[in-house]
């Protein structure tokens, strides 16, 4: 039998180091043993069909781009081709941000979430991106910076979500969340990625 493909995406040893980052339901705190691996205790969780805590898991064990790409493919995934229109303007703000990082483009969603709250999936996926930098301050040199905390996009993305799913009828809200606790999987083992956008430079003609 084939070993499990590495987290490549994960770089914490144990599971307690990412539990560590947010606070485990009662009912997934006596499955946490000192020497779990995140893998090893992300099967133990679906194998028990604790799937909420499998996503916050997976949503703090990630890197914050990682993580809110994840987001983007859960949402798409439940959603389908039938994002409500409201949504649009954020998950085009995440997407982007997700495809350059950039400060401008942070910006960006960031006015979206301010606006739109953390009520939908997507604009819960603004927030994170918002919370990736900038300050939770007012906009004023004279305050100052009040910066994020690290694990605060990990808390809007499981958020994110876990409110995609409970647009599934209830009798497949399982078999969804089971497919975004694979699709968060997929994303820590580096296989599913967002694509290379950036322009590739020419190379030169031979001889010239």
């Amino acid at each position: 039998m084939a070993s499990p493909r590495p987290l490549k995406k994960v770089k914490a040893t144990l599971a307690s180091e990412v539990c560590a980052r947010f606070e485990l339901r009662d009912e997934a705190r006596p499955l946490l043993t000192p020497e779990a691996t995140p893998r090893g205790f992300l099967e133990t969780l679906e194998l028990r069909g604790q799937y909420a805590s499998a996503l916050t898991f997976l949503a703090h064990a990630l890197p914050s781009r990682e993580a809110i790409w994840w987001g983007c493919l859960c949402l798409r995934q439940a959603a389908g081709e039938l994002l409500p229109e409201k949504e649009a303007p954020a998950m085009k703000a995440v997407a982007e941000w997700v495809l350059e990082p950039t400060e401008d483009r942070r910006g960006a969603a960031a006015a979206i979430a301010e606006q739109q709250g953390v009520g939908t999936p997507a604009a819960s996926l603004a927030t994170a991106v918002a919370w990736t930098g900038g300050s939770l301050g007012p906009s004023d040199p004279k305050v100052p910076r009040v910066p994020p905390g690290p694990w605060l996009p990990a808390k809007a993305v499981s958020g994110a979500v876990l409110l995609a799913s409970a647009r599934a009828a209830p009798v497949s809200i399982a078999g969804l969340l089971q497919g975004f606790v694979q699709l968060g999987l997929d994303v820590a083992e580096g296989r599913v990625c967002w694509p290379d956008v950036k322009p590739k430079p020419l190379r030169r003609t031979w001889g010239r």
